[in-house]
């Protein structure tokens, strides 16, 4: 018996509408035993319903019949998955962001919007609309195990969380939920409610609303809180869900940590995290092998495979020795992570007798490179990957949009420019670029039994990784001495932190020379993209001859 009952496995890109893709997981979920296909698309219930109570046959000819026949279309699409996924016996559930409705709609219904332009949160047509939608959907795709929703985001169209009301959010969630769980339990089918909240309040109201209206409603929770950065505590909700079923929800390709391209192991805190899981109750637990921002990319073109491997062993069977883990990687193949996931390159298995413990010590020795990188003592510094591009960017990513306070009071202190505080940041970041210079030596790709070309691609790969990690450190060193020079005042201070931006420039040149003429795969121009940290040069420059001025 495994541990986990639901162990799923999730597209959040473009990908789960490229059949290529979808075979290709569902293979692997056949051979390490997933049971749970997702595809979550925020709108993906407009792509496959009209409602015909708004949207009738006629009115879909004469304004949109595009939409029309995409609908059909994409019905037949999704089935065709639907019925893929049964023949192997794996559910299939759609995951999405409500409310969510097409733009027509406030044609036909045009008091949903308020004099002041907004849609209306608080209308009651909302909850027929939904109720609505969700039966037409369970019609033309019968073969769905259920629906994960998301209320608490700020991205749907209509949101309690970014919308005023007058209407208490609890009472709001209660009804959205209500208005789905309705047809959605009436056809035996499951819905989870996904928690997506920027603050500990906002996850409470949430998980309060699901029990106004059924104790079978699952709650399904990201392993930390907020979002998936690996550094954060786990999420202080899981264990805490009354009554109501849980799952948990674990990221295997780095949205948070290098997209991919640059690949780390996050096995050994997926095993820690899943035990902790499991001691507290919980069924479920899902991997997320993309994102919807990064098209043509994902787990499966990327050496972060491994971690899709390890989430699926180990949601079986959570003491897997990891030797076990690592071995049936690199048994399964190896994966260039400069080749789109499109181009659908199959894996290449590493052949060499010791192959399998010497990946794992690269890709446990590349996390540290990125922890030390990409965080500042366990921060998010980084915008989705990208360097900041201002000073205040840096802070909002460290501070406000991923902050660490509303889980771990006072932890934004870390980050204060005391002298003490600058000291240990960029010593930290000194230690990434040293450990990132040893990690080719530490891969010795041409020794692995791989293809030549794989093993050349790799060490062009961990030549980019070195440029990248680079960058965090000029980043750090202008972003926290000149943070340091405003707080203080010094003209010291504000000569140490205008000493940084030569350096950076030349980096900046560096990196444009290296990257001229390439045609790598585009991921790596997002994650090199020099343009940033010249903004940021000029961006601090500006902002310290302001204050020389003042001064």
């Amino acid at each position: 018996m495994s541990d986990f009952r639901l162990r799923g496995l999730e597209f959040h890109s473009h990908r789960m509408w490229q059949w290529a893709q979808v075979e290709r997981a569902l293979d692997l979920m056949t051979k390490f035993d997933l049971n749970a296909l997702i595809f979550h698309q925020n709108d993906i219930v407009e792509h496959l319903v009209f409602p015909e109570k708004w949207f009738p046959d006629a009115l879909m000819w004469k304004r949109n019949p595009v939409r029309l026949h995409s609908i059909h279309q994409n019905r037949h699409y999704i089935n065709t998955v639907a019925r893929a996924c049964a023949a192997r016996g794996i559910d299939f559930f759609l995951e999405v962001k409500e409310i969510s409705f097409v733009d027509q709609l406030l044609e036909l219904v045009p008091e949903l919007r308020r004099p002041d332009g907004m849609v209306d949160p608080a209308s009651s047509f909302w909850w027929d609309f939904l109720e609505a939608k969700y039966r037409e959907l369970l019609e033309a795709v019968p073969g769905l195990a259920g629906i994960i929703v998301s209320p608490g985001t700020r991205e749907s169209k209509v949101s309690i969380a970014t919308h005023a009301a007058e209407i208490d959010p609890v009472e709001w969630y209660a009804r959205l939920l209500g208005a789905m769980h309705r047809p959605i339990a009436e056809k035996g089918r499951i819905l989870a409610v996904r928690d997506f909240s920027y603050t500990a309040d906002q996850q409470s109201r949430m998980i309060e609303a699901a029990g106004r209206v059924c104790s079978d409603i699952v709650i399904s929770l990201k392993n930390t809180p907020h979002d998936y950065y690996p550094t954060f505590p786990t999420n202080p909700r899981i264990g805490h869900c009354g009554a109501h079923p849980q799952w948990v929800e674990f990221d295997t390709w780095g949205q948070f940590f290098g997209l991919g391209v640059f690949p780390v192991s996050v096995v050994e805190d997926m095993q820690r995290r899943m035990r902790e899981c499991l001691a507290k109750g919980v069924e479920g637990i899902s991997l997320r092998t993309d994102w919807e921002v990064i098209t043509d990319a994902g787990a499966f073109n990327s050496p972060n495979l491994l971690n899709v491997i390890a989430g699926a062993m180990l949601s079986e069977r959570i003491e897997r020795d990891l030797g076990e883990v690592y071995g049936a990687w690199a048994s399964h193949g190896m994966l260039s992570p400069l080749r789109s996931a499109s181009e659908n390159a199959p894996p290449v298995p590493a052949t060499a007798p010791d192959a399998a413990p010497r990946l794992r010590r690269f890709m446990q020795a590349s996390w540290s490179v990125m922890e030390k990188a990409a965080y500042v003592r366990g921060h998010l510094f980084h915008e989705d990957d990208q360097y900041p591009d201002t000073l205040d960017k840096a802070f909002a990513m460290l501070v406000d949009i991923h902050g660490r306070d509303e889980w771990e009071p006072g932890a934004s202190r870390l980050l204060d420019p005391t002298e003490g505080n600058v000291a240990i940041i960029l010593a930290e970041k000194r230690e990434a670029v040293e450990a990132m210079r040893r990690l080719p030596a530490l891969l010795d790709a041409g020794t692995l039994g791989l293809p030549s070309t794989m093993a050349a691609e790799l060490d062009t790969m961990l030549d980019l990784y070195r440029l990248w990690v680079e960058g965090f450190e000029h980043c750090a060193r202008t972003v926290f001495l000149t943070r340091r020079a405003e707080a203080t005042g010094s003209a010291a201070d504000r000569e140490a932190a205008l000493a940084t931006l030569p350096p950076m420039r030349a980096f900046c040149d560096e990196v444009a020379q290296r990257l001229a003429g390439t045609a790598f795969f585009h991921v790596v121009y997002w994650l090199l993209d020099e343009r940033r940290l010249r903004s940021l040069a000029d961006d601090v420059a500006r902002r310290l001859a302001q204050q020389a001025a003042a001064t």
